[in-house]
């Protein structure tokens, strides 16, 4: 076997995580040795990519790729990307390969999979002021808070439960021992196997939490770096840079009251109610008084947009008017 032939044996060895130990450290002292030059891996591995059925491609490490290749597609625009080494991704059936040399993909065919990909995906979303009931193909039902999107697999059920959340969302999941539920919210992981909980991880908030109503559910954030079990009445909350977590004890029921269509202010800062306000009310709202330190709690039930920013007002000593359609807190 010529040098050509062994480099894509190993590339395909690697991706499927097949690789001996002798074998590995093989490619890795190939990766260190040809740092000018890694148009080999670049051709067996885009070969493998070509080749392999999209349905044979596990959906949480597609969701891991993904996040990686539109990084890198986005960050040059040359025809090709190179991956550098510290944003390690070893993924099966997929091709990423990140290591000390670093290799080549062909923008192109990482586009087109990630097209080919999402296309085999089903969607579910909700706009500002909407709550939704959905029930999934295993019999999971979930209530997806407002502005929140729910992704998952068409070949749900059937190897794995696998869904992709951006927002809030309550699951109350069918029990199956033999294939957990797995939601990966941003950077948070949970895995139930049939239990009733929260997550909560919209984009542009400074917090992501899971709240457990029944069963006990495992909680991963970042590259595991946080992991814990919950129990029911428990939640943890954890910061979107991942530099703190707390777990501590809740009233459930008073915590998910946001399922009856209330609007529920936890210690919430005024930042933080401003974007909850946007998102129930889809309404443009400025917050221009930037110095006040106090935190909101409370329960607004159906009330309106000027209701609410009374009662904000009133507790944190300031004023609102509404000017060209905007509501000004000031």
């Amino acid at each position: 076997m010529d040098g050509k032939e062994l480099t894509k044996e190993l590339v395909v060895k690697y991706i499927n995580h097949t690789c001996t130990v002798e074998e590995l450290k093989m490619f890795l002292a190939i990766m260190r040795d040809r740092t000018g030059t890694f148009d080999e891996f670049d051709d067996a591995a885009r070969e493998y990519w070509l080749r392999e059925p999209v349905e044979d491609v596990d959906s949480r490490a597609y969701e891991i790729y993904r996040k990686e290749a539109l990084k890198l597609i986005g960050k040059r625009k040359s025809r090709t990307r190179r991956v550098h080494a510290g944003r390690a991704v070893a993924v099966a059936a997929t091709v990423v390969i990140v290591l000390t040399g670093g290799f080549f993909i062909t923008r192109q065919v990482v586009r087109d999979r990630i097209e080919r990909q999402l296309a085999s995906y089903e969607t579910m979303a909700t706009a500002p002021g909407e709550i939704r009931e959905i029930t999934l193909p295993d019999g999971t039902a979930v209530t997806l808070n407002v502005a929140s999107t729910l992704k998952y697999n068409a070949r749900y059920g059937k190897e794995t439960r696998d869904v992709w959340l951006d927002g809030e969302a309550f699951f109350d999941v069918t029990a199956d021992a033999g294939c957990p539920f797995r939601i990966h919210a941003r950077e948070l992981d949970v895995t139930v196997k049939g239990t009733s909980f929260n997550v909560k991880a919209y984009p542009d908030d400074d917090w992501n939490s899971v709240t457990v109503r029944s069963g006990k559910v495992g909680v991963s954030y970042g590259n595991d770096d946080i992991i814990m079990n919950l129990l029911p009445d428990e939640e943890i909350v954890i910061s979107t840079s991942g530099s703190s977590a707390s777990k501590h004890s809740v009233n459930t029921e008073k915590s998910l009251s946001w399922m009856k269509g209330s609007l529920v202010f936890r210690q919430q800062t005024l930042p933080e109610a401003i974007r909850m306000l946007r998102r129930y009310y889809s309404c443009d709202i400025e917050l221009r008084d930037t110095t006040s330190g106090a935190r909101l709690s409370g329960t607004h039930d159906n009330k309106s947009i000027e209701s609410v920013l009374e009662s904000i007002c009133f507790s944190t000593g300031l004023h609102y008017r509404q000017e060209n359609g905007k509501y000004i807190i000031y």
